[in-house]
């Protein structure tokens, strides 16, 4: 003992000051101030290093002598000979420092000593009772087994790797010294659960054992190892009581310190949290292993609190990390608490918080990879789903509980916790009970083997479900993802349980779901609505026009993403199992996005139709099985007379890729003629879009398909013939001098003959015939001389003979005759009587109307509709009608006088309701030529086209004239300005989809978002007018809500402003003067009423700043409120209550639908922006009072007084004291007398 107090004597602890000794025992060693300048200057650091090891040598050779002369080995004996608590004070001090200093080698090594010190200290007998242990000293002590760690994370501050390698290696040596000496006062101390300190002893215990520096760098393993097998040996010592079983709380305080290093080895995914996740994980495993039931329930916590901690679960990489994590130690729990804890799970998926809810569904879609449940049905756990569970069961995180009892309330009814041999369940006996025990057991042993766990399917299936109504984007959004991954899933038990899922209805249940999710506010959802209702298509033998129609309207929706994605679906499923329906959708959707402002969209859409169409094409072979996607695709172009988009495909196609080459013109020279007439038809369908970037020199080809259909008896396709004409056209600059005199002297002939019938090509004959022979076309006047002269005598042909001139006028270098158009356009207004010898003109003329600019008529308005309705057994003054307005839209391409001499008869011809229909068509054609080339000339009478599309018009007339406008708009021919914009928006709520689709596509496509803001208010006024076609409220409604789509809310805000000034305000203003309001503004009323109601136009509500920061789309949200709320809180407290409290006051007397639609309103202003009103109202006594009357009318408490003295629910009333005046801000300017302002009173 003597050597002891030697070599403690060279400490000089008679240096240090008492008041500096006392401070740290009174801080319980948390604080330390700086050492005295006295005692510091006595001795070095190394002298420091040195005592300590004498120090503890004595102490070693103390307690290991032999007790020869009965002298005491405790503290009784030494707390007299020396100052302890000095001694335990400069050992803390230096413990503190160094740990604070780690990168400084001194302080490190002297913190090392100092521990180790401490250690000797309380291997000395009396430890306890002369207080030489303290909790909070040795919970110091033990932050020396993380220096390694914090080496590491300082990498900067050292030279190279080399160095810190050393550095690291040589702190690992001291540290298995450092580990000796702790592991023999551990096994003296004997702590528990229950002691102070205990938990930080442990999480400090278990911080080395996370192996975050194994592949760092170079350490020695072997010594880490060691190291971390005597940690290990000292946590089972802490964990077990005297007689070496584990105590359940002990473990249940280990798992504690296990979760925070979980969380954080997730929140970050760099290499060495991998390690350091992967280690505790291991270990996590082990204990279960090793402790059995004693280890359960802290288990069981430890997973719940992984789901429940919200450190940096915003972030999809972290919740990918920790779903990962929670079902790698699920699969560790024996079947019943893996069964209750996926019950919790389920219940943890209807929680309060986004961040929960948002793991429950990763965690949920991983579960439905297991084997189905055997005997458990999962009708029990459907009953107990409610979406009214918010996160009742469920603890918080801020403490793991350590008592059974406590863990069962943690999770009431779900998990149930086995514990000491007890279970939960009254209605087994002790058999029961026993076998129970010993199958846990046997469980628990097994737990580090291979083993398959089940799920109940039909309720995961079912949460998701509920998840799609989620208030959070991202939860929904990610629901529908997993349940798309379920409807794609070959596991039968999640194809059974989507089965149960969807019902036997007509329409199932996934179906109905992607109808209504595909019309959500975000993006993000409807894009994965799109996905899903791809998913459902695929699955399904048969597709609908309905099941389609989906996937074409998100083709057009507002988001970029969500239109790929639709038009990626579309183009799958029509590869993966072509159909005319899904081709019909396709060219319906896609197809019309080649005029997308986004170019990514238009490559988008190209690259499907390269693969649909070019790629897919090879030669005719009468052997060799051909594939039919190219061909289906050609024939739905023709079907649907889309080779307008088709040429403009080829034209991006030939700019964008190498897939039109003159290899095609070889492959269709192949099927030209070999297979049938639709093949043909399909083949020039194709050949007249890609001519123009080709070269051909070898035209014989197509030059004797030409001869063949001229001279074959059976009368051929009109659509063929024309084409061919067409292709000639177009490459006639390859002819031989030969072929071309032949071909020219053939159409020549055959337009001479005056006995030859009209097929409809004769423009594209004389069209071809010019281009032969530029320089010649003397023919074409000498012919329309003849024409005219014939058509002067009058007589049966008399018609005939002027559309012939007509036609020929189109390349005549001669103009033609003043009386040429003079007669057609008598006849038109004046038309004679049939004679019975008619010619014939009437349908073919029909046919062709328009198409004298070429492909002015293009495929939307085009010809099929006359043909389609003028019949032969018709009258004859039909037929001249309709044919004398063919000749006259002819005759009027050719000169700028003519066209104006004839656009007024043509728009009266429109006009006329009692007009054939043929010849309304035909002049519909006429004035959409005539517009293309001079729309000044049109604008004027552009009444008359807008007629054509009211509802009292005839179907045909009406789906023509929709498409005319919609092709005039696209190309700028025209501008959509008032009346004509009200009755083209009226077609949005057409029942007649070929009416309502082109208006659909250029309003939700093509039209600006401020033209529809400017025009929104004048629309809602029109069509409540007398001149507004007396649509229905539902065909109102409908109407408001496709315009509404296209408005950010910037925009609908500012419309909801327009709306309350420029109806409400003025309503209001009128029901002051009169006591009637007009049956218009009374309709426009409920429109507007009906429209701040609803889901579109609803206000904004105040953004709740407590909202759930993990929810990005939701903080995108509420930031966007935020700019847009001063504007929102103006409008709301001084135009829109003052006009609804006024109006209100006006109609309850009468009450009817409109009183009521008040009402709503009303309360809602009142609950939604209760505290914005009581802010911003100032003194107004008539608005107080008005206040007052509604809400005693509606049976609320009255909570509104004056703006000086408001009276809340919320805040008592200020008492009646004098006060000085409340000084306004300096930067707010009033007038010397300022009038009251309007108060917000609902």
């Amino acid at each position: 003992m003597n050597e002891i107090l030697n070599k403690i004597e060279l400490l000089q602890l008679y240096n240090l000051s008492e008041d500096w000794v006392k401070a740290i025992f009174n801080s319980e060693f948390l604080e330390f101030e700086e050492l005295p300048a006295e005692y510091e200057n006595t001795f070095q650091d190394f002298e420091y290093q040195n005592v300590c090891l004498e120090i503890m040598q004595s102490i070693d050779s103390w307690m290991d002598s032999d007790t020869t002369n009965n002298e005491e080995k405790s503290w009784a004996k030494l707390s007299h000979e020396i100052q302890h608590e000095k001694l335990l004070a400069i050992l803390a001090y230096y413990i503190d420092y160094g740990n604070k200093n780690v990168i400084n080698n001194e302080s490190r090594y002297n913190a090392l000593l100092s521990s180790r010190l401490y250690y000797k200290l309380l291997t000395i007998p009396g430890y306890k009772a002369y207080h030489i242990y303290h909790s909070q000293l040795f919970v110091n002590s033990l932050v020396c087994l993380s220096f390694p760690k914090k080496l590491c994370e300082n990498e900067e501050n050292f030279f190279n790797i080399r160095e810190l390698t050393r550095e690291v290696n040589d702190t690992l040596k001291s540290l298995q010294e450092f580990a000796n000496d702790l592991s023999i006062v551990i096994k003296t101390l004997q702590l528990k659960p229950n002691n102070m300190n205990f938990e930080d002893i442990l999480s400090n215990l278990v911080d080395i054992t996370g192996g975050a520096i194994v592949k760092k760098l170079n350490v020695d393993k072997v010594q880490l190892g060691n190291l971390s097998a005597s940690i290990y040996n000292m946590i089972d010592i802490l964990v077990c009581d005297s007689k070496g079983s584990p105590s359940p709380e002990a473990v249940q305080v280990l798992f504690k310190c296990l979760l925070p290093k979980l969380v954080v080895a997730s929140t970050d995914s760099r290499n060495s949290n991998n390690i350091v996740r992967a280690s505790y994980v291991t270990y996590s495993a082990l204990l279960l292993s090793k402790f059995g039931k004693a280890a359960l329930p802290g288990y069981v916590i430890l997973l719940q609190h992984l789901c429940y901690t919200l450190d940096g679960l915003e972030r999809a990489e972290v919740r990918t990390a920790r779903m990962s994590l929670v079902l790698g130690l699920m699969s560790l729990l024996p079947k019943r608490s893996y069964k209750d804890f996926i019950k919790w799970i389920l219940k943890l998926s209807t929680t309060s918080k986004v961040s929960h809810r948002q793991i429950a569904v990763e965690i949920l879609s991983k579960l439905l990879s297991n084997d189905p449940e055997e005997s458990v049905a999962n009708e029990s756990l459907l009953e107990n789903q409610s979406r009214s569970d918010a996160d009742s069961g469920i603890q918080d995180s801020s403490v793991l509980t350590t008592d059974t009892e406590e863990v069962s309330a943690v999770v009431p009814n779900t998990v149930q916790i086995v514990t000491n041999g007890e279970i939960n369940n009254e209605d087994h006996n002790s058999s029961k009970q026993q076998e129970q025990d010993a199958l846990l057991e046997e469980e628990l042993s097994k737990v580090l083997q291979a083993r398959t766990h089940t799920a109940p399917h039909a309720a995961i299936v079912r949460a998701l479900y509920d998840r799609v109504y989620d208030v959070s984007s991202t939860v929904r959004m990610r629901a529908l993802a997993v349940l798309t991954d379920c409807v794609d899933s070959t596991h039968p038990p999640v194809q059974d349980a989507i089965k149960k899922l969807n019902g036997t209805c007509e329409v199932s249940r996934l179906a109905a779901l992607a109808g209504r999710c595909v019309c959500d506010e975000r993006a993000v959802v409807r894009r994965a609505a799109a996905a899903l209702a791809h998913r459902l298509l695929a699955v399904a033998h048969t597709h609908t026009p309905n099941d389609l129609a989906v996937l074409i309207s998100l083709c057009r929706d507002a988001s970029i993403i969500v239109r790929s994605t639709a038009i990626t679906a579309l183009g799958e499923l029509v590869t993966q199992m072509p159909s005319d329906e899904l081709l019909d959708a396709f060219l319906t959707g896609p197809m019309h996005q080649l005029s997308d402002p986004e170019p990514k969209v238009q490559d988008q859409v190209l690259t499907q139709i390269q693969q649909i169409l070019f790629d897919r094409m090879r030669t005719h072979s009468a052997i060799a099985n051909e594939d039919p996607l190219p061909w289906m695709f050609l024939a739905a172009i023709v079907r649907k007379n889309m080779r307008r988009h088709l040429q403009k495909a080829c034209t991006l196609l030939h700019k964008a890729s190498k897939c039109i080459t003159d290899r095609l013109i070889e492959i269709l020279r192949s099927h030209l003629g070999s297979v049938s007439a639709s093949r043909d038809l399909q083949c020039l369908a194709l050949l007249t879009c890609v001519a123009r970037h080709l070269h051909c020199e070898q035209l014989h080809f197509l030059l004797q398909y030409f001869y063949k259909l001229e001279h074959d008896v059976q009368k051929a396709d009109i659509r063929i013939v024309a084409m061919t004409l067409e292709m000639l056209t177009l490459w006639s600059r390859w002819l031989s001098a030969t072929d071309r005199e032949a071909l020219r002297q053939h159409l020549l002939q055959k337009l001479a003959a005056a006995s030859t019938e009209d097929d409809g090509c004769r423009p594209d004959r004389v069209n071809l015939a010019a281009h032969l022979d530029p320089n010649n076309l003397e023919w074409a006047s000498h012919l329309m001389k003849i024409a005219e002269t014939r058509a002067a005598g009058g007589g049966a042909g008399a018609v005939a003979e002027c559309v012939r001139a007509a036609d020929l006028a189109l390349v005549a270098p001669d103009p033609p005759s003043p009386d040429l158009l003079h007669s057609l356009l008598q006849r038109i207004q004046h038309p004679a009587s049939c004679e019975g010898d008619g010619d014939g003109a009437g349908a073919g003329e029909g046919e062709g109307a328009g198409a004298g600019a070429g492909e002015g008529a293009g495929e939307g308005a085009g010809a099929g509709e006359g043909g389609e309705v003028s019949v032969v057994g018709e009258g004859c003054g039909v037929q001249e009608v309709s044919a004398c307005v063919v000749g006259a839209g002819r005759v009027c391409l050719r000169s700028r006088a003519a066209a104006a001499s004839a656009a007024p008869p043509l728009a009266a011809l429109l006009r006329d309701a009692r007009a054939p229909l043929p010849a309304r068509l035909n002049a519909l054609l006429a004035l959409t030529d005539i517009c293309i080339r001079y729309a000044c000339i049109v604008e004027p009478l552009l009444g008359s086209i807008s007629q054509c599309v009211d509802i009292g018009t005839a179907p045909p007339l009406r789906r023509a004239a929709a498409r005319a406008l919609t092709r005039l708009l696209l190309a700028g021919y025209l501008r959509l300005r008032t009346p004509l914009y009200y009755r083209y928006c009226a077609l949005l709520a057409d029942e007649e989809h070929d009416v309502r689709e082109p208006a659909e596509y250029y309003v939700s496509s093509c039209l600006t978002t401020d033209h529809i803001y400017h025009h929104f208010v004048d629309c809602l006024l029109y069509y409540n007018s007398d001149e507004g076609g007396g649509l229905s409220f539902d065909a109102r409604q409908l109407i408001y809500d496709v315009m509404l789509q296209r408005l950010s809310a910037v925009q609908k805000l500012n419309v909801q402003c327009r709306v309350a000034r420029e109806v409400l305000q003025h309503a209001a203003d009128l029901c002051d003067e009169s006591d009637t309001l007009p049956d218009t503004l009374h309709a426009a009323l409920l429109d507007t009423i009906t429209l701040l109601c609803g889901p579109r136009m609803k206000l904004p509500k105040k953004p709740q700043t407590t909202g759930d920061i993990a929810d990005i789309d939701d903080l995108t949200e509420r930031v966007t409120s935020n700019i847009v709320s001063y504007k929102m809180k103006r409008t709301v407290a001084e135009v829109l209550v003052p006009a609804v409290l006024r109006l209100y006051a006006h109609m309850r007397p009468r009450g009817g639908q409109l009183a009521a639609y008040l009402v709503r309103i009303a309360t809602d202003l009142l609950t939604d922006y209760r505290q914005e009103i009581e802010e911003l109202i100032q003194l107004d006594e008539e608005l107080v009072q008005r206040i007052r009357q509604f809400q005693e009318t509606i049976g609320l408490e009255l909570s509104f007084g004056n703006a000086r003295n408001l009276v809340t629910s919320s805040a008592p009333p200020d008492p009646d004291t004098p006060r000085a005046p409340r000084k306004r801000p300096a930067h707010r300017h009033h007038d010397p007398h300022p009038h009251p302002k309007r108060a917000l009173r609902i």
